[in-house]
C-alpha cells in the first residue's frame, strides 16, 4: 500500500528506459508516490509508466533541472507531502532505501538528509564538504578524514539525487534557484538551508549508486585522476554559476572563495586535458566572464 506522505520526484531528460523502470519499480515497492518531471522530448514509453501513484508532468521545453525540481515540489506540496525525495533518472537504490532514510533519528533542526553516494565512474564514495557553526559564523571545508563510523555526519554540497528535503524547510528557504539552470543548484540550496539554521546530514549506512558525470580516467604527471568530461555547454554553466555562487554566499559562508577557486581551477585542468579542449576551455572562461559581469537574481520560487 502506497504511503500518501511519501513522495519522490524523478527529473527526466531523454532517460534510459531500463534504468528508469528499475528506479520507478524500487520506489513503488517502498510505497512511494512518484512524480516524473520530463524536461526532454516526450516519449510514449514514459506514459506507459503512469498509474494512480505515478504522475507525469511534461514540460514544454528543457527548462533546466532547477525549474523541473520546483515544478515537482509544488505538485507534491499540493498533495500534502511532508517532504520530498529527489532523484536523477539514472540512480539506483536498495530495497530498503526509503524506510532507512525516513527512520533515521534526527533533531528538529534538520532540513535535508542525504545518502552515502557511490560514484559508479570511480567506484568510490563521495565525501561532501563538512560545515561548522561558531559564533554565528558558518565555515565550509573539506573533511579531514572519512567519517562513516557513526550513523550521521554533517554534509555541505551534497548532490541532489537521493536527498530527502522536509517541506517545512522548503517553505521557509524557497525552492531551487531556477536562474542557475543546471550546475551548482544543489550546492546553492544546501548553503541556503545552512544559512537559515537548518542542518543537512548524510545518513552513512544508506547507500545510493549514481554516475556523477561522465568521468574518464587519465594519468596526470604520474597520478591517476578522473576527468569530469562535461560538454562545453556544461562548462559554461559551471563557470558562470560558481561565480554567482560566490557572489550570493560571500560573507555568509567562510571558505566560499577557496571552494569556488578549487572548483574552477580543477575544471580548467579537466578542460585542457579532455577532447575538444579549446571549446571546453573557452566556454568555461566565457562562463566566468559573464558570471562576473551579470548579477544573479536573488529571487527563488516560494513553495506555498
Amino acid at each position: 500500500m502506497v504511503n500518501n506522505n511519501v513522495w519522490s520526484i524523478i527529473i527526466l531528460f531523454n532517460p534510459d528506459l531500463e534504468k528508469l523502470k528499475s528506479l520507478v519499480h524500487h520506489l513503488m515497492l517502498q510505497n512511494s508516490n512518484i512524480i516524473l518531471v520530463n524536461n526532454g522530448t516526450k516519449k510514449a514509453f514514459i506514459s506507459d509508466l503512469i498509474n494512480e501513484h505515478v504522475f507525469l508532468i511534461q514540460l514544454e521545453d528543457n527548462l533546466g533541472i532547477a525549474t523541473a525540481q520546483n515544478v515537482g515540489i509544488v505538485f507534491a506540496k499540493k498533495k500534502n507531502a511532508k517532504g520530498i525525495f529527489l532523484f536523477d533518472q539514472d540512480s539506483k537504490i536498495s530495497n530498503n532505501f526509503i524506510p532507512a532514510m525516513l527512520n533515521a533519528k534526527l533533531n528538529s533542526s534538520v532540513g535535508m538528509i542525504v545518502p552515502n553516494v557511490l560514484d559508479v565512474n570511480t567506484n568510490k564514495y563521495l565525501e561532501p564538504r563538512i560545515y561548522n557553526r561558531q559564533d554565528s559564523k558558518i565555515t565550509v571545508e573539506f573533511p579531514k578524514n572519512k567519517n562513516t563510523v557513526g550513523l550521521i555526519r554533517k554534509a555541505a554540497k551534497p548532490i541532489a539525487s537521493g536527498s530527502y528535503i522536509f517541506m517545512d524547510a522548503l517553505m521557509e528557504v524557497g525552492g531551487m534557484r531556477e536562474k542557475f539552470f543546471i550546475d551548482a543548484v544543489d550546492t546553492d540550496f544546501s548553503f541556503r538551508l545552512i544559512e537559515r539554521g537548518y542542518d543537512v546530514f548524510r545518513i552513512n549506512n544508506v547507500h545510493l549508486v549514481h554516475p556523477v558525470g561522465n568521468k574518464i580516467e587519465r594519468n596526470f604527471f604520474g597520478k591517476k585522476i578522473f576527468l569530469s568530461n562535461h560538454s562545453p555547454k556544461r562548462r559554461y554553466y559551471i563557470g558562470r554559476n560558481n561565480i554567482w555562487l560566490w557572489k550570493i554566499h560571500f560573507g555568509k559562508i567562510n571558505g566560499i572563495t577557496k571552494e569556488v577557486f578549487v572548483t574552477l581551477a580543477s575544471q580548467l585542468v579537466y578542460s585542457l586535458l579532455e577532447k575538444s579542449s579549446i571549446s571546453k576551455t573557452s566556454h568555461l572562461i566565457w562562463g566566468v566572464f559573464w558570471g562576473l559581469i551579470l548579477s544573479p537574481k536573488e529571487f527563488v520560487r516560494e513553495i506555498r
